[in-house]
């Protein structure tokens, strides 16, 4: 999606009665923040940096290389 569509969203959002639609956005942008502190943490972006453009610093795995969680 482009940034018209999601300042659309947004836009909408602000104005529905319950807030669930802005609630969700919310948590969104929270849990993108949470990612990239995590992802800083181990040593990858600097504050400044986006989501996506930290996030592509972490190197590729081979899927050889994947590990299962118990």
């Amino acid at each position: 999606m482009n940034p018209r569509h999601y300042r659309d969203m947004i836009v909408r959002a602000v104005g529905e009665p319950d807030g669930k639609t802005l609630g969700l956005i919310v948590e969104h942008v929270v849990d993108a923040e949470r990612a990239k502190e995590i992802l800083r943490a181990n040593g990858y972006g600097v504050a400044g940096l986006s989501a996506s453009a930290t996030a592509a610093l972490v190197p590729q795995v081979k899927p050889t290389e994947r590990k299962l969680l118990p």
